[in-house]
């Protein structure tokens, strides 16, 4: 049997952040955005100074007609196929338009009539593309609501604000890059893994089928190290590379939206006395799963949009009680149950920063991106982690803080349950050749889509999907 020693690795979960002590919904959501315009104001505006010394900065109600200034505030984007509340109780009033049902893939945007509007504590302003400007911010489509930005340029006669270049507030790392990187890329006894899986979405049609539970549990045999010491296995790089992996991560939808019977919500409590959620034969199966690899290696669990936690971002950890023969195992103390988004860092020296895909997914609906590593790099540039929070994506009604601000960058980002695993660099400073001073960027596939998972070595800091 294949034994790992766990210990070479030091772990530190740094996500209390996204932990909810203390429930509240008294509030409204207006002090969430209060809160962010505040906190990230000051750092914009540092940054704001360096890039465009020569400039003032101004309030909105201190504008004045073609002086050249630097606005600071927070973007709105007004789309008329965004979801609307009022719009779905106007539904039996036929003169009021209806909002259409829109499938989960579905966009908001519609390049015709949105409009992109900067808002301070005072008033706001239509935001349109200067006529000798290098950035067309506006026409790329790539930015949504909740960002917090300074803009240069000035109010034409329209009272339209003419943006000529941008910026957002500067971020360091958490901890600072290794100087010896690049590091060697061979294999070596200092190699240690983490994999990290997402969608596996048990439950499901997928799982219907021999061949997706055949390889599913092939990808766990895999993990406890079953093909290591045989000839039947792919190759020494795979050998080496389990025989070296310390950490699971499954970043969220261990569970199908088809486990969601929402059809029960509506039916009389005597029809639904004998009735047996589908997500609970689901979980026992997970459960299962969990059993056996959690005795060779830390398994990390993050909630997705489909498993059986709250809604509202930030997800809490799915509860112990759910995982019954896990805990009940001598190893239930290398099972962990991880909020979403989810932090933590290794060795003291290395940091992760993680999401199970909804505030990817969600800024994906806002704009015309549909790379998710483009709006990932469009998330750490503006130094939140979900700004269409609580806009388009439901959130925790915080008051006097925002969770979802990065003061530092991660040397690691991953968002799980995306269409295909792509991985790359993001350099907060500018220099395409600075390979140090960059975050790791991985998207990871769905397992149900693609029945593959992801290797990170942390020696190397490189990636490779491997299949099943």
């Amino acid at each position: 049997m294949l034994v790992r020693n766990l210990n070479d690795v030091k772990y530190d979960n740094q996500s209390s952040v996204f932990l909810l002590r203390n429930k509240d919904f008294k509030y409204q959501y207006a002090p969430l955005y209060a809160e962010r315009l505040t906190r990230m104001r000051k750092q914009v505006v540092d940054a704001a100074k360096k890039k465009w010394p020569q400039a003032a900065i101004k309030n909105l109600a201190e504008l004045a007609p073609n002086e050249k200034c630097v606005i600071i505030g927070t973007l709105f984007k007004d789309m008329k196929n965004k979801p609307n509340i009022l719009k779905e109780l106007a539904e039996s009033d036929d003169s009021v338009p209806i909002q259409p049902v829109l499938n989960r893939d579905a966009k908001y945007i519609d390049l015709e009539t949105d409009q992109l509007l900067l808002e301070d504590e005072l008033q706001r302003i239509v935001l349109i593309d200067a006529p000798n400007s290098k950035v067309n911010i506006i026409a790329a489509n790539r930015l949504c609501t909740g960002m917090i930005i300074g803009l240069l340029g000035s109010e034409n006669e329209k009272s339209e604000f003419e943006i000529e270049d941008y910026c957002f507030k500067r971020i360091d790392f958490q901890y600072a890059p290794s100087t010896k990187l690049p590091r060697q890329i061979k294999s070596s006894r200092n190699d240690n893994y983490i994999v990290f899986v997402s969608g596996i979405e048990l439950g499901g049609a997928e799982d219907k089928s021999n061949d997706y539970l055949y390889k599913l549990q092939l990808f766990f045999d895999f993990l406890r190290g079953d093909f290591v010491d045989e000839e039947s296995a792919d190759d020494e790089q795979l050998s080496h590379m389990v025989s070296k992996t310390v950490r699971l991560v499954i970043a969220g939808n261990s569970l199908s939206s088809s486990t969601q019977s929402k059809d029960m919500i509506n039916k009389a409590k005597y029809l639904t006395k004998n009735y047996i959620a589908g997500s609970v034969n689901s979980i026992k199966i997970l459960d299962e799963y969990l059993t056996q690899v959690i005795k060779h290696m830390d398994v990390d669990i993050m909630p997705g949009e489909f498993d059986p936690s709250n809604l509202l971002v930030p997800q809490q950890p799915l509860h112990h009680a759910m995982f019954t023969r896990s805990i009940g195992s001598d190893h239930k103390y290398n099972l962990h149950t991880c909020p979403n988004p989810y932090a933590f860092a290794v060795n003291e020296q290395l940091s992760f920063l993680g999401t199970s895909g909804q505030f990817i997914d969600d800024m994906r609906k806002s704009t015309s991106c549909d790379d998710p590593i483009d709006l990932m790099k469009t998330t750490l540039e503006c130094g939140h982690i979900g700004p269409t929070c609580p806009d388009t994506l439901a959130s925790y009604p915080y008051y006097g803080k925002d969770p979802f601000i990065l003061d530092h960058l991660p040397n690691v980002f991953f968002a799980g349950n995306q269409a295909e695993f792509k991985f790359d660099l993001y350099r907060p400073f500018g220099d395409e050749d600075d390979d140090v001073n960059a975050v790791r960027l991985i998207s990871l596939p769905k397992f149900s889509a693609t029945q593959s998972c992801v290797f990170f070595n942390l020696n190397t800091l490189t990636c490779q999907e491997v299949n099943f």
